[in-house]
């Protein structure tokens, strides 16, 4: 009588593809096609939000400074530090993933009160209002997200404190 015997060590073609089935299964890649997207999460229109805000604030300092120039020495630092904030924003908003699903609305327009005084007024009363937003946002936020709103919204109090 003829006895099969197999080899208690695998072959090599059983160890490559079960390595790639359990690989497969890490990545959530399937035999069948791409994985799924994940889910929008609840950030995504806080986000947004924030980055039309961000957009807004740049958009009034420009406002300003094409209209009041004497202003730019003091105005443009802080006008800096809300295009660093946009940039990080940003890159926090990404399609497709947990945190964002489509592009943030386009950048809004801004008109600048006719004198310095009203203008530097009207900057002051909206870093105000942008860093008290950020405080609220910041107890809807993950902790990452809610750090980075910290910091901002620090920064725009600062900002108002400078302006005034």
């Amino acid at each position: 009588m003829d006895v099969l015997r197999s080899s208690a060590t695998p072959t090599r073609r059983v160890v490559l593809g079960g390595s790639v089935a359990v690989l497969a299964t890490m990545t959530g890649c399937t035999s069948t096609g791409r994985a799924e997207a994940p889910a929008a999460g609840p950030e995504v229109s806080l986000l947004a939000g924030v980055i039309q805000n961000e957009a807004g604030l740049i958009a009034l300092y420009e406002a300003v400074l094409a209209a009041h120039q004497r202003l730019a020495g003091r105005l443009q630092p802080l006008r800096d530090h809300h295009t660093q904030h946009l940039a990080v924003l940003k890159r926090h908003y990404v399609p497709g993933t947990n945190t964002g699903t489509a592009t943030p609305a386009p950048q809004p327009t801004a008109t600048a009160p006719d004198s310095e005084t009203r203008a530097l007024a009207a900057l002051r009363s909206a870093e105000r209002g942008a860093a008290a937003a950020r405080a609220d946002e910041v107890r809807r936020a993950t902790p990452g997200l809610a750090q980075l709103l910290a910091s901002i919204g620090a920064c725009e109090a600062g900002n108002a404190q400078e302006l005034a």
